[in-house]
């Protein structure tokens, strides 16, 4: 009996040493768990930790790429900023623009300087021209082009600044053009409608100050490009013979200018087919929408 008591204790003892030996089992489920950065970088989420992953090491490539990864997600883009394009309006301003429908109700024939301290005298607001055939003054047609100018720009974002919005005003051409200058606007545009003996000249032309202008030489430039760039997309878009630009020191309208200006000459009411075009309601729309376009390229906005 002895005996075999002896040999049950032997065999037991052997069980449970197998059963030492043995590794346990268990599911992917309960094995810890490490942080992973998933490649969008939209947070943490947990991951089983495997085995086979704890003993392979990363290469230095692969380490490489994770702390760009890690950095790219914690730190500011400064190399792709320093290198993106300048721009000349960094606060995002409205572009301003002042428009001046040409005459008034009445002329002024006062006088004042033809410019910042000169010693010539000209007449403050002259009476202007007016249709050979309809007899519509020009003061009235520079006005209606105006306000349907001033709509179109307004509504494609620009700010507009408008002179006169009615004929019963007493504003002289030096006045205009320093409302023009204490506003800061980018651009002046001066609207008007021409008028010579010989009835069949025809088409736009704008004005500007010669190079050695001595009030504003300095920005014939600016001033020039403005006119041409208005002029073209005017001409563009109502089919009217290109003028081009006129270059003359005679005008106080322009020579008391210090910000970019144009001299609009939108037609000739002494010729009587633009006559009739320019008292047209389309036709000013057409003239409106060309002006607009000429300050968009001028600008460089794009539609």
């Amino acid at each position: 009996m002895r005996k075999y008591k002896f040999i049950a204790a032997v065999m037991l003892l052997f069980a449970l040493c197998a059963c030492a030996a043995e590794p346990a089992v268990s599911s992917g489920a309960d094995l810890p768990t490490r942080p992973h950065i998933t490649p969008e970088g939209s947070g943490i989420q947990s991951q089983p930790f495997s085995t086979e992953s704890a003993k392979a090491p990363q290469s230095t490539e692969a380490v490489t790429k994770t702390q760009a990864a890690s950095q790219e997600l914690t730190q500011p883009h400064t190399q792709e900023s320093a290198s993106a394009p300048s721009t000349d309006n960094p606060d995002n301003k409205r572009i301003k623009i002042c428009l001046d429908a040409g005459h008034q109700g009445k002329a002024n024939t006062d006088k004042e300087p033809l410019g910042p301290g000169s010693t010539e005298m000209k007449t403050k607001v002259a009476t202007g021209t007016q249709g050979r055939s309809t007899g519509v003054p020009e003061y009235i047609v520079t006005l209606q082009v105006a306000l349907k100018l001033q709509k179109i720009l307004e509504e494609r974002g620009y700010e507009v600044l408008m002179i006169r919005t009615t004929h019963d005003v007493n504003i002289s051409n030096a006045e205009r053009a320093q409302i023009a200058n204490e506003a800061a606007v980018d651009a002046f545009v001066r609207l008007h409608c021409n008028g010579v003996d010989n009835p069949e000249v025809n088409g736009i032309l704008s004005m500007c100050q010669t190079r050695n202008n001595p009030w504003n030489g300095d920005q014939y430039e600016a001033f020039k490009r403005l006119g041409q760039c208005i002029v073209d997309e005017a001409c563009k878009t109502t089919g009217a013979k290109n003028m081009g630009i006129q270059e003359t020191d005679a005008m106080t309208g322009i020579n008391w200018c210090q910000v970019p200006t144009a001299l609009v000459e939108m037609g000739f009411m002494t010729n009587p087919e633009e006559d009739a075009k320019l008292i047209s309601d389309a036709y000013q729309d057409l003239l409106a929408e060309g002006v607009a376009n000429g300050l968009d390229v001028y600008f460089g906005v794009s539609r």
